[in-house]
């Protein structure tokens, strides 16, 4: 049953007719998530890895309009098993180097160490201030791993007003079609002022280690023999509020196999 839907999947492909990526938009409650992301390049080798980059892109909101909006307490990423995260030889980064920091300071001090970047947007609601939307750049480092699971170290820095935040990534293995999780929660310092509205990540990182070239994410185009593409479930995210709304979403994508 498995073999003959990856095979109907990869005949849309060949018709011409799969869908090509969006955003895909949920609602449950007062919480609206739109979410999108992918893996690029889309041509990839029919067997074995190839570098690649991978991205996610979302937006909270409240349905109503409220201010502050639904309050986002934990990400959870889960990346199709046919993605592969290999960190080998890549230099560690610690909270303590980089927080506080400037985007400048941290790469200069923990450049070694840079897996990706992104985006943040906060709604900062705080006692005695009038609201305000923080929005700052963010720098993905790789961490020392911690109980045997890998970790990433997201630093944020914002110029107006000036400050800085770092979220704990765990990256954990788990059985079944999304077997690469990435994850992490709110710090408990941030729960009664942070309103996290938007949210975006790139990974992507290719470097030399031991003489050899090698890529922190890579991926295949697991496409039957005698198809020139396949379609996929990319990615399974759920997204946590505080409200104890929890909404979850699949990105389906499609790749096409390399010549």
């Amino acid at each position: 049953m498995r073999r003959a839907g990856l095979a109907a999947a990869a005949l849309l492909v060949a018709l011409g007719v799969a869908t090509g990526a969006r955003a895909e938009v949920e609602k449950q409650g007062d919480v609206i998530v739109s979410i999108d992301g992918g893996i690029s390049p889309k041509a990839l080798p029919r067997t074995g890895v190839a570098p690649v980059a991978v991205n996610i892109d979302s937006t909270f909101k409240s349905a109503e309009g409220a201010d502050p909006p639904p309050q986002l307490r934990r990400i959870s990423i889960g990346i199709n098993r046919r993605g592969k995260i290999f960190d080998r030889g890549i230099p560690t980064c610690r909270v303590r180097s980089i927080q506080p920091a400037t985007i400048s300071a941290a790469k200069r001090i923990c450049g070694g160490a840079i897996v990706g970047s992104g985006h943040v947007r906060v709604r900062v609601h705080l006692a005695n201030q009038p609201p305000f939307t923080f929005k700052g750049p963010m720098l993905v480092f790789h961490a020392k791993r911690a109980g045997g699971e890998r970790r990433l170290l997201a630093q944020v820095y914002g110029r107006k007003p000036p400050s800085a935040f770092v979220l704990n990534f765990k990256i954990v293995e788990e059985p079944g079609e999304f077997g690469t999780v990435i994850k992490t929660s709110l710090p408990a310092s941030a729960s009664k002022w942070a309103y996290v509205t938007h949210f975006d990540m790139k990974l992507q990182r290719i470097y030399t280690y031991q003489g050899k070239r090698h890529s922190y994410v890579s991926a295949g185009c697991a496409a039957p023999p005698g198809f020139p593409g396949a379609v996929y479930a990319f990615a399974q995210a759920d997204f946590g509020f505080a409200e104890g709304e929890d909404v979850t979403t699949t990105l389906v994508r499609d790749c096409t196999v390399k010549k």
